[in-house]
């Protein structure tokens, strides 16, 4: 359950993260193109993934021995 909690955040995270960099990026004077945008919010995908499973599995191992 644990692989699925954290897709679904990433997944959810993914899409608000790629309409926020093509909104505000201009507003902010930011220039980049829809694949520079797409790179950025890939590496910043997996990042997120590795980090909301990561945190889960730990207090799901912590929670185990209490």
């Amino acid at each position: 359950m644990q692989i699925i909690e954290a897709t679904t955040q990433v997944i959810a995270g993914t899409i608000l993260i790629f309409i926020s960099n093509l909104v505000f990026f201009p507003l902010l004077g930011i220039e980049a193109t829809t694949s520079a945008n797409a790179m950025m919010v890939g590496i910043n995908t997996v990042i997120a993934f590795l980090k909301s499973y990561g945190v889960r599995a730990f207090f799901k191992r912590t929670e185990t021995k209490l």
